[in-house]
């Protein structure tokens, strides 16, 4: 029976309490490493157009070419202001996982003490000797292996109890480590979420002063009308770019909708006429040619425009992985959207981007909210659609007339 008990115990005793917990901080670290390298790029992108602006703004360059750079500050200050909320959430979670690891193991380790002291009592007691007469007072041979067996048993549960001690203690001393590492990453990224959010409200305001002046120079409209015709070719030629990569994004986006028990459609002219609407407002323009009433000049427009309140949300209007997250003079920030089979949207125009670089986003998801960047006429939500690389008319592929 007592062969049986101890058998038991150590059996009891190889099953990680906090496996599991342990599982989910692991995976935690990995997430918050691999921020890491992204927070960097968006830091050297900063720094790099700060010295921009410095140089230019010294060039004396013209006020139209400062703002555009002033709000590519400002869309990447906001972009690293939102990786680092990402990394501070996640680093509390993972000093909160860490700290209920760290109870568990010491509970543990006063378990394991305390079974191994009542060990230390029971040999004491016993002695080696009465060890020895226990075996050679066996009344045969049997009952002398059985019992050789047991203390065999009893002394490998001794040297287990005090291996488990040494390497709990071990583990907890690491995690200790960690989490007073973690917290000073915290506090650190704190302070520079602080100070970035100073620099972007400067910088909002300084872009508002500029809009303000650029407004009564009427050549600027000509310069504004160029630089979207250049950023209608930027999103062409970043479609293209996305082709490459085309088939392991579908691959990955086919595999969460399988685990989502969601149908995948065999082809895109499904959605033709049954997408929800990215935002509410009112169009502008529509897709195609437009006649400019100031410039008396006929260009065209690869999506539409929705005039919307500044701030109004800004949703996905399907499933996909966020491919992009860029500014491009002319649109503003701008995020593209891949739904596989080859259908992308495209978003512009927008501000505090709620979603990141290789998210898995749901329909009807926030993504961002209507801004004007990189508009001087107000706050709107410039849409486009894609098939085959080909742009396509949004409002045949939205489900109804838009409210407003």
């Amino acid at each position: 029976m007592k062969l049986r008990l101890y058998g038991s115990l150590v059996i009891s005793l190889c099953v990680p309490l906090s496996g599991q917990v342990s599982g989910e901080l692991e995976q935690l670290d990995r997430q918050i490493a691999s921020k890491q390298s992204d927070l960097e790029k968006l830091r050297d992108e900063i720094n790099l157009y700060q010295r921009r602006i410095t140089k230019k703004e010294q060039a004396e360059q013209n006020e139209l070419q400062q703002l555009y750079d002033v709000e590519e500050n400002i869309s990447l200050t906001s972009r690293l202001i939102k990786a680092l909320t990402d990394e501070i959430n996640q680093l509390s979670d993972g000093i909160n996982l860490a700290q209920v690891l760290i109870k568990r193991e010491e509970t543990e380790i006063t378990n394991l003490q305390d079974k191994l002291a009542e060990r230390f009592v029971h040999i004491y007691r016993q002695r080696r000797a009465s060890m020895l007469e226990l075996i050679l007072t066996s009344r045969n041979w049997n009952q002398a292996t059985y019992r050789a067996k047991y203390l065999k048993v009893a002394v490998d549960y001794d040297r287990y109890l005090t291996k488990q001690v040494k390497e709990e203690i071990a583990r907890l001393e690491r995690h200790r480590t960690k989490l007073s590492k973690d917290r000073s990453l915290k506090q650190s990224l704190l302070s520079e979420k602080g100070r970035e959010e100073k620099r972007l409200l400067a910088d909002k305001r300084k872009r508002k002063q500029q809009i303000e002046r650029i407004k009564r120079d009427r050549r600027n409209d000509e310069r504004v009308l160029t630089e979207k015709q250049k950023a209608a070719v930027e999103i062409e030629r970043l479609i293209a770019g996305l082709e490459k990569d085309r088939d392991s994004r579908s691959r990955a986006l086919s595999e969460i909708r399988r685990r989502r028990e969601m149908d995948d459609t065999p082809d895109v002219t499904f959605y033709r006429g049954k997408l929800p609407w990215p935002t509410t407002g009112q169009i502008v323009a529509r897709f195609g040619q437009q006649r400019n009433p100031r410039l008396n000049t006929i260009t065209e427009n690869t999506g539409i425009d929705i005039r919307s309140a500044q701030g109004s949300d800004v949703s996905s209007v399907l499933d996909g992985l966020v491919t992009t997250i860029t500014y491009l003079r002319g649109f503003g920030t701008t995020i593209i959207i891949d739904h596989g089979k080859d259908l992308y949207t495209v978003y512009t125009h927008v501000e505090e981007v709620l979603a990141s670089e290789g998210e898995y986003v749901d329909q009807g998801q926030i993504i961002a909210q209507v801004g004007s960047t990189g508009s001087l006429d107000g706050a709107k939500l410039h849409f486009e659609v894609w098939t085959n690389r080909q742009k396509q008319d949004p409002e045949l592929w939205l489900a109804k007339p838009i409210s407003f």
